[in-house]
């Protein structure tokens, strides 16, 4: 039987990626996109214009799209005759989709990341020749606890969690693993994806682009954490190489692995910070002229007594601005180191390996300020 993988998400940073890689070679299986903005839910089309992105790729033929809803229940709101003609073809699952935005109202965040994932596992069931099913996750599902985080382990709720992402992401992996006894999943869990390692170009600017960007404006004068603790980045190129590899090649239902750079490459917040602060100068030589300090680095308590100072002064700007970042800020301020032993492991052979990230980090910076964090290019 020809395989046929189905992939929700495929529009987002990741998604791209793994369509690329898995849909896009000279031979390989046939690549079905769930998609909202595909033009039909009646069909599943091979000329959507939702395609048109990978034209020029060798193996564009066998790409097809069909316009369908997470948020619509098992059947994603397709006619009845698509939906079932899916799951007699549909042999495989990579589930993207999500919600990443830190501050949607939880209620929001499970709608998608956790709904959306049992509609996703649902239709597995419904599959006729099923052979394996990719969820993907965060590392973050550890919330507030620190420490050394294991790559099988997910943690009791009692720590807590930084924002309603974690929270919602926890609550799916909790119904991920209450599945696995009926289906072939496996976990892959992500850090904070930056851009890309090669290019440093960012196709999806998320919590921690935007904080830079306060930084640059002088809006952000401090950031809880401690300066020796690590920050785990990865880029997106290597998670999407390593997730494709992970899954054509080393594929193990009812594992977690766990895709990000780990403590050996991952820069101290201080080093990071410096970083930062190192490339606006080179990027942005006129910047120096503005004489904008340099963040402190400062402990949850000290932090928090500075958002609840800027809240009573109704200094709207930076009001506005501390909140934007307070999400992604207080992540830092629960430092945790990701083991990826196992991942490593199943990597072997594939030549993988996540990059440092000082290494490309200042060309994320350069591609922010050059493209004034993605409205240029809008």
């Amino acid at each position: 039987m020809t395989r046929t993988i189905l992939i929700t998400g495929a529009t987002g940073t990741l998604g791209r990626e793994l369509v690329r890689r898995l849909g896009c070679a000279a031979s390989g299986p046939r690549v079905i996109l769930l998609a909202r903005g595909a033009a039909s839910a009646d069909v599943v089309d091979a000329t959507d214009p939702l395609l048109d992105e990978w034209s020029g790729s060798a193996g564009r033929a066998r790409l097809a799209a069909v316009r369908g809803d997470l948020l619509a229940g098992t059947g994603f709101g397709l006619a009845p005759a698509v939906r079932g003609a899916l799951a007699h073809e549909v042999t495989d699952i990579l589930h993207c989709a999500a919600a990443t935005t830190f501050t949607l109202p939880l209620a929001e965040a499970r709608a998608i990341n956790v709904g959306g994932t049992e509609a996703v596992l649902r239709f597995a069931g419904e599959c006729h020749a099923l052979r394996q099913v990719a969820c993907f996750s965060t590392v973050y599902v550890a919330g507030r606890r620190t420490g050394r985080v294991a790559e099988d382990e997910l943690g009791e709720v009692h720590a807590g969690f930084v924002n309603s992402y974690e929270q919602s992401k926890h609550e799916m992996e909790q119904l991920v693993r209450a599945t696995m006894a009926s289906l072939p999943i496996a976990v892959y869990r992500l850090s904070t994806i930056i851009g890309d390692s090669r290019t440093g170009v960012v196709r999806g600017f998320n919590a921690l682009h935007y904080a830079i960007r306060l930084l640059y404006q002088g809006l952000a004068p401090m950031v809880p954490g401690q300066g020796g603790h690590p920050v785990d980045l990865v880029p997106v190129d290597y998670v999407a190489a390593a997730a494709a590899w992970l899954f054509e090649h080393r594929f193990e239902a009812g594992r977690t692995y766990q895709l990000c750079t780990g403590g050996d490459r991952s820069p101290a917040l201080a080093a990071l910070v410096d970083a930062t602060v190192d490339a606006f100068y080179r990027f942005r030589p006129a910047w120096r002229k503005r004489s904008i300090e340099k963040p402190a680095i400062v402990d949850l308590r000290t932090y928090e007594l500075f958002v609840r100072s800027v809240e009573e002064t109704g200094n709207d700007v930076l009001r506005q601005a501390t909140r934007a970042i307070q999400a992604f800020a207080y992540q830092l301020a629960y430092p945790k180191v990701f083991d990826t032993a196992a991942t490593a492991a199943a990597l072997a052979g594939s030549g993988l390996t996540p990059p440092a990230v000082l290494d490309y980090y200042p060309n994320v910076i350069r591609h922010c300020i050059e493209t004034n964090w993605g409205a240029a290019a809008a």
